[in-house]
């Protein structure tokens, strides 16, 4: 059954220098919105494509500055990678963003999440993995992806850096949406139901 709460899509990793755009151009298509968590470093080489996601519709969100595991760097410093990201892309906008924040590897320590959570950042995970990762081959990720069911109200997550995402997304957006799902961003997920 379809619920009537849409799907959030999200993509992570960017942005992408030849991927962002084909993958805007295909949202446009579908009519979907969606999140990209983006990281600092990749969003200060490309920074009209974080301009692009933000005037055509889409949120920006924080995937940290370096794609680093909190169990790498350490939770000050992680905090540090996180703040610093903020600052590069809200200065890429030109305006203050949501402090919308999907970790790297979803993975936050305790001392993290409580120094980002009283800074006022949302966290944000996902509820399925299209596994776009592991699942290399289009064709075989669509499948995958629909195999799933998404029916509503899921996170799903992407990566914009793998080209087999790209030509994979117009399978799985057009039949989600022939099954009668929406799509939104992070933001506005939980008020259009």
């Amino acid at each position: 059954m379809v619920s009537s709460a849409p799907v959030a899509l999200t993509f992570d990793d960017g942005p992408h220098p030849e991927n962002t755009l084909r993958i805007l151009d295909i949202l446009d298509t579908a009519e979907a919105r969606a999140t990209f968590f983006l990281q600092g470093d990749q969003a200060k080489r490309y920074p009209a494509l974080v301009r692009a996601i933000h005037d055509r519709g889409h949120q920006v969100g924080n995937h940290a500055f370096h794609h680093v595991s909190v169990r790498d760097s350490g939770s000050i410093h992680h905090v540090a990678n996180v703040r610093h990201a903020q600052q590069v892309l809200e200065d890429i906008i030109g305006a203050p963003l949501a402090p919308t924040f999907r970790p790297p590897f979803g993975d936050c320590s305790t001392l993290a999440f409580a120094m980002l959570s009283m800074r006022g950042y949302q966290f944000v995970l996902w509820s399925m993995d299209s596994d776009d990762s592991y699942v290399t081959d289009s064709d075989a990720l669509a499948a995958h992806v629909l195999r799933k069911g998404p029916s509503g109200g899921e996170i799903l997550l992407f990566h914009e850096d793998y080209a087999h995402t790209v030509a994979a997304l117009p399978t799985i957006l057009g039949r989600l949406s022939s099954n009668g799902l929406r799509f939104a961003r992070i933001d506005d997920f939980g008020t259009k139901r």
